[in-house]
Protein backbone atom coordinates (compact mmCIF):
# COMPACT_ATOMS: atom_id res chain seq x y z
CA UNK A 1 0.00 0.00 0.00
CA UNK A 2 3.34 1.96 0.52
CA UNK A 3 3.49 2.75 -3.19
CA UNK A 4 -0.07 3.30 -3.91
CA UNK A 5 -0.06 6.25 -1.51
CA UNK A 6 3.21 7.43 -2.75
CA UNK A 7 1.82 7.67 -5.81
CA UNK A 8 -1.81 9.59 -5.23
CA UNK A 9 0.34 12.01 -3.04
CA UNK A 10 3.17 12.34 -5.77
CA UNK A 11 0.68 12.66 -8.48
CA UNK A 12 -1.15 15.62 -6.79
CA UNK A 13 1.83 17.07 -6.16
CA UNK A 14 2.53 17.37 -9.96
CA UNK A 15 -1.30 18.00 -10.93
CA UNK A 16 -1.35 20.75 -8.13
CA UNK A 17 1.82 21.98 -9.96
CA UNK A 18 1.21 22.18 -13.12
CA UNK A 19 -2.46 23.55 -12.61
CA UNK A 20 -0.83 26.41 -10.89
CA UNK A 21 1.71 27.33 -13.23
CA UNK A 22 -0.32 27.17 -15.82
CA UNK A 23 -3.15 29.32 -14.68
CA UNK A 24 -0.10 32.13 -14.39
CA UNK A 25 0.27 31.96 -17.52
CA UNK A 26 -3.40 31.99 -18.77
CA UNK A 27 -3.65 34.88 -16.51
CA UNK A 28 -1.70 36.38 -18.97
CA UNK A 29 -3.41 35.65 -21.66
CA UNK A 30 -6.65 36.76 -20.34
CA UNK A 31 -7.97 33.31 -19.59
CA UNK A 32 -9.19 30.88 -16.03
CA UNK A 33 -8.35 27.70 -15.61
CA UNK A 34 -10.23 25.62 -17.46
CA UNK A 35 -11.02 28.24 -20.20
CA UNK A 36 -8.07 27.05 -22.37
CA UNK A 37 -9.63 22.97 -23.01
CA UNK A 38 -12.87 25.17 -24.82
CA UNK A 39 -10.67 27.62 -26.98
CA UNK A 40 -8.47 24.91 -28.03
CA UNK A 41 -11.13 22.79 -29.22
CA UNK A 42 -12.87 25.98 -30.95
CA UNK A 43 -9.34 26.50 -32.51
CA UNK A 44 -9.44 23.20 -33.93
CA UNK A 45 -12.68 23.28 -34.97
CA UNK A 46 -14.75 26.75 -34.61
CA UNK A 47 -18.79 27.37 -34.08
CA UNK A 48 -19.42 23.99 -32.23
CA UNK A 49 -22.96 23.75 -30.19
CA UNK A 50 -22.01 23.34 -26.08
CA UNK A 51 -23.12 19.29 -26.26
CA UNK A 52 -20.29 19.20 -29.16
CA UNK A 53 -18.04 21.07 -27.08
CA UNK A 54 -18.95 18.83 -24.02
CA UNK A 55 -18.27 15.84 -25.44
CA UNK A 56 -15.16 16.65 -27.18
CA UNK A 57 -13.66 17.98 -24.09
CA UNK A 58 -15.16 15.50 -21.64
CA UNK A 59 -17.10 17.76 -19.65
CA UNK A 60 -20.76 18.55 -19.01
CA UNK A 61 -22.76 20.50 -21.08
CA UNK A 62 -23.60 23.34 -18.06
CA UNK A 63 -20.25 23.75 -17.50
CA UNK A 64 -19.32 24.39 -21.61
CA UNK A 65 -22.19 27.25 -20.86
CA UNK A 66 -20.80 28.51 -17.81
CA UNK A 67 -17.31 28.76 -19.66
CA UNK A 68 -18.79 30.12 -23.07
CA UNK A 69 -20.81 32.96 -21.05
CA UNK A 70 -17.41 34.14 -19.08
CA UNK A 71 -15.43 33.39 -22.29
CA UNK A 72 -18.46 35.65 -24.21
CA UNK A 73 -17.76 38.59 -21.42
CA UNK A 74 -14.29 38.84 -22.14
CA UNK A 75 -14.40 39.12 -26.02
CA UNK A 76 -13.07 36.00 -26.30
CA UNK A 77 -16.00 33.78 -28.11
CA UNK A 78 -19.35 34.80 -29.44
CA UNK A 79 -22.75 32.46 -29.40
CA UNK A 80 -25.04 32.57 -31.80
CA UNK A 81 -28.14 30.71 -33.32
CA UNK A 82 -27.62 28.22 -35.48
CA UNK A 83 -28.69 28.64 -38.70
CA UNK A 84 -30.66 25.81 -39.57
CA UNK A 85 -32.27 25.31 -35.90
CA UNK A 86 -32.85 28.77 -34.51
CA UNK A 87 -32.80 26.33 -30.87
CA UNK A 88 -29.49 25.56 -30.96
CA UNK A 89 -26.65 27.92 -30.47
CA UNK A 90 -23.19 27.87 -31.81
CA UNK A 91 -20.19 28.80 -30.04
CA UNK A 92 -17.68 30.72 -32.17
CA UNK A 93 -14.63 32.21 -31.63
CA UNK A 94 -14.01 36.85 -31.43
CA UNK A 95 -10.57 37.35 -33.54
CA UNK A 96 -9.55 38.18 -29.85
CA UNK A 97 -10.12 34.52 -29.20
CA UNK A 98 -8.68 33.49 -32.49
CA UNK A 99 -5.76 35.64 -31.73
CA UNK A 100 -5.15 32.89 -28.66
CA UNK A 101 -4.77 29.85 -30.61
CA UNK A 102 -1.17 30.42 -31.42
CA UNK A 103 -0.51 31.90 -28.15
CA UNK A 104 -2.25 29.43 -25.83
CA UNK A 105 -0.15 25.66 -27.32
CA UNK A 106 2.96 27.78 -26.82
CA UNK A 107 2.68 28.98 -23.24
CA UNK A 108 1.32 25.16 -22.17
CA UNK A 109 4.28 23.68 -23.97
CA UNK A 110 6.83 26.18 -22.16
CA UNK A 111 4.37 24.84 -18.74
CA UNK A 112 5.16 21.16 -19.66
CA UNK A 113 9.01 21.75 -20.39
CA UNK A 114 9.26 23.49 -17.57
CA UNK A 115 7.77 20.06 -15.62
CA UNK A 116 10.08 17.71 -17.49
CA UNK A 117 13.54 19.75 -17.17
CA UNK A 118 15.75 17.35 -16.36
CA UNK A 119 14.49 14.28 -18.29
CA UNK A 120 16.17 13.21 -20.88
CA UNK A 121 14.30 12.30 -23.91
CA UNK A 122 14.27 8.67 -23.29
CA UNK A 123 12.64 9.15 -19.54
CA UNK A 124 10.19 12.03 -21.05
CA UNK A 125 8.72 8.87 -23.43
CA UNK A 126 8.42 6.17 -20.25
CA UNK A 127 7.06 8.92 -18.46
CA UNK A 128 4.26 9.32 -20.86
CA UNK A 129 3.74 5.87 -21.81
CA UNK A 130 3.39 4.99 -18.14
CA UNK A 131 0.96 7.69 -17.63
CA UNK A 132 -1.03 6.25 -20.45
CA UNK A 133 -1.23 2.97 -18.91
CA UNK A 134 -2.62 4.68 -15.38
CA UNK A 135 -4.81 6.37 -17.52
CA UNK A 136 -5.93 2.95 -19.03
CA UNK A 137 -5.90 1.35 -16.06
CA UNK A 138 -8.79 3.75 -14.93
CA UNK A 139 -10.91 3.95 -18.16
CA UNK A 140 -9.31 6.53 -19.96
CA UNK A 141 -7.91 4.55 -22.61
CA UNK A 142 -6.13 7.02 -25.08
CA UNK A 143 -8.61 6.80 -27.58
CA UNK A 144 -11.01 8.03 -25.15
CA UNK A 145 -9.02 11.29 -24.69
CA UNK A 146 -10.20 14.50 -25.75
CA UNK A 147 -8.48 15.81 -28.29
CA UNK A 148 -6.99 18.68 -26.67
CA UNK A 149 -5.56 16.06 -24.04
CA UNK A 150 -3.49 13.59 -26.02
Amino acid sequence: MAHEREFRNVLALVSRGLKGTSATGLRRLGLHVGQNFLLEELCRQDRQTPGELARRIGVEVPTVTRTAQRMEGAGLVVRTPDESDRRAVRVGLTDRGRALCGELPEMLDEVAGQALTGLSGTERRQLVDLLRRVAANLGAAPSDDPPGRR
